[in-house]
């Protein structure tokens, strides 16, 4: 068999029948389709191949358990590595992550307004950043037991003028 274009030509069909069995969603199948092609033009098949259709189903098969495999790897990477930054992973939509930064963002500037400097730096670390109190006080270079009394302080104070309800911080 010669290049990739004469093996569309004549096993298209059946390889287009192989992934779209082994994959169920069309966009995805698509891909695959479209790689194992470039993948067919930088490796073609040897020659000395007598089973074509045997080494088509093959490698397709092969092609789609790779494509599976780095898709889960790279899933597991992303939650790995956001767990190990402590950053949320959820399911939500972007225009909520947007308005819940927002919202954050508002608190914080009403923390500043209302605290002291060293209180509203102390919560922003904290809370802001998700430092506990030994890295708190590491960063900002104080007293661990400074840094709970600030804390302390800083939500005594913080549960007078806070809302309930973020969401009527103006």
């Amino acid at each position: 068999m010669g290049s990739a274009a004469e093996v569309f030509s004549k096993y298209g069909d059946e390889i287009r029948a192989i992934i779209c069995f082994n994959i169920k969603d069309g966009s995805k199948a698509d891909d695959v389709f479209q790689d194992f092609f470039v993948s067919l033009v930088h490796n073609p098949i040897p020659p000395h191949i007598e089973d074509v259709k045997g080494y088509l189903y093959r490698a397709v098969t092969n092609d789609v358990i790779d494509r599976s495999r780095r898709t889960n790897n790279f899933r597991d990477g992303v939650v790995r590595y956001a767990e190990s930054r402590r950053y949320d992973v959820t399911q939500e939509e972007p225009q909520s992550s947007v308005i819940q930064a927002e919202e954050t963002e508002k608190l914080f500037q009403l923390i500043e307004r209302r605290l002291s400097k060293q209180q509203a730096a102390v919560v922003i670390q904290r809370y802001g950043r998700g430092l506990n109190t030994a890295d708190t006080a590491k960063t900002m270079r104080l007293n661990k037991r400074s840094v709970a009394r600030y804390l302390s302080i800083a939500k005594e104070k913080m549960r007078k003028f806070i809302p309930e309800n973020t969401g009527d911080i103006k």
